[in-house]
């Protein structure tokens, strides 16, 4: 448990007295994973597709931008409908974006019903799994044709949830893995888990043919909490995990409802901090729940993922941080490719802090600190006051906080 005190603040000659948290220490010679970057899928077979003007807002990193550099895109199971994913995957893809697609079902011809231990729906025939692989094939192919560029392909979205789509058991995805996988054209991803299902990832770390042929994991995040990210067999290995899908807390409440948006931040600080994520993607990029609302405008869910998005950029990589210094305040830190370091602060208590930062082993000539609550959005207090390697911040309660240390 952290110790708290008192400190006194003295503004345009007052005198305030509030609670002080334990030091926060940010080494960066100390470094964890690479940071790949933030985004969101569009899904125009099930919505509209995005405007340019709401393709430029997620992915531009202007003073309007979300500054999101990956694009999830939907392998649907007719070709003919694959063209409806290009104008917006080819625009992102021009502004900088990483593009990855993700399968919910084989063409018809390939499944079959079936009913087993209590589930019911759905499955890849096991004699067109080389069917399958040309189906995803034929996509990339397709999008290359169209000049995009699909980084990863995944074989499968929530396998273990698939009420409306494909089921597929750990041990069919390892099969398919393990004897089929190494002949898709791309990089392939694992299945894309619903709740970072432990049973899906130890089959294919089991399993020699079908771990070799993974070039990188993903999993979704829902209902995922912090005591379950933590997964060293995968945090340890040399690959990505990619956090590919979620919306926090939930899809009924208006994505402007405050304090309840500090959750995305909180769901961030714990994808990276607790599970070594090397990317975070939301569900739909515009939606009532989404970082950009139907009207166009950034939410403040989107403000939450921007105060890592615009700052913590691809390439960056996650440095040690003291990361809870008093309840309910969390604290992550990143080293750009710029030298920058960029500390960022969720305080989701009920109280207000005087934080203390340490930057140790480095000279800070400044700081720039950015600043969402109720009634602001990354809002700038430039030029904070330094002393020596270190920095004092207020951290008012229930706020988001980025720091750009130069």
């Amino acid at each position: 448990m952290t110790n708290k005190f008192l400190v006194t603040v003295f503004i345009l000659g007052l005198i305030a007295i509030v609670n002080g948290a334990s030091e926060a220490t940010i080494d960066a010679s100390k470094t964890y994973q690479l940071i790949r970057g933030f985004g969101g899928i569009n899904l125009p077979d099930w919505i509209n597709d995005l405007t340019t003007a709401q393709v430029d807002k997620a992915f531009k990193n202007d003073a309007a931008g979300l500054g999101f550099t990956i694009l999830r895109v939907y392998v649907s199971d007719d070709p003919n409908s694959w063209s409806k994913s290009v104008k917006t995957a080819k625009y992102a893809q021009s502004l900088g974006a990483t593009l990855f697609a993700t399968p919910w079902n084989p063409p018809s011809y390939m499944t079959e019903q079936f009913s087993s231990n209590g589930r019911s729906g759905k499955r890849l025939r096991r004699d067109k799994y080389g069917d399958y692989v040309n189906h995803l094939n034929n996509f990339l192919s397709y999008m290359k044709k169209n000049n995009v560029n699909i980084y990863a392909i995944s074989i499968q979205n929530e396998p273990d949830y698939a009420h409306e789509w494909t089921w597929w058991t750990p041990a069919e995805c390892v099969d398919f893995l393990a004897n089929y996988a190494d002949k898709i054209n791309c990089k392939v991803m694992s299945p894309e888990t619903f709740q970072y299902n432990k049973e899906y990832y130890n089959a294919i770390l089991s399993n020699s043919k079908a771990n070799k042929n993974v070039d990188l994991f993903a999993t979704h995040f829902y209902g995922t909490q912090r005591s379950q990210m933590d997964f060293p067999a995968l945090e340890y290995d040399s690959r990505e995990i990619w956090m590919t899908e979620v919306y926090v807390p939930n899809s009924s409440s208006d994505a402007d409802t405050w304090p309840e948006a500090i959750e995305v931040a909180v769901n961030i600080h714990n994808a990276f901090v607790v599970g070594s994520m090397n990317v975070y993607v939301w569900w739909y990029i515009r939606r009532s729940y989404s970082p950009i609302k139907e009207n166009g405008n950034i939410s403040k869910r989107g403000y939450m993922m921007a105060h890592f998005s615009k700052y913590v950029r691809p390439g960056a990589v996650r440095i040690d941080a003291t990361e809870i210094p008093t309840k309910g305040v969390y604290i992550s830190a990143y080293k750009n490719y710029d030298g920058s370091i960029v500390i960022v602060t969720v305080n989701n208590s009920n109280e207000s802090y005087a934080q203390k930062y340490n930057i140790k082993g480095k000279n800070i000539s400044k700081v720039n600190r950015y600043m969402t609550s109720q009634s602001s959005n990354l809002a700038v207090t430039q030029k904070l006051s330094l002393t020596g390697n270190g920095f004092w911040a207020q951290t008012n309660s229930k706020t988001v906080s980025t720091f750009v240390v130069t």
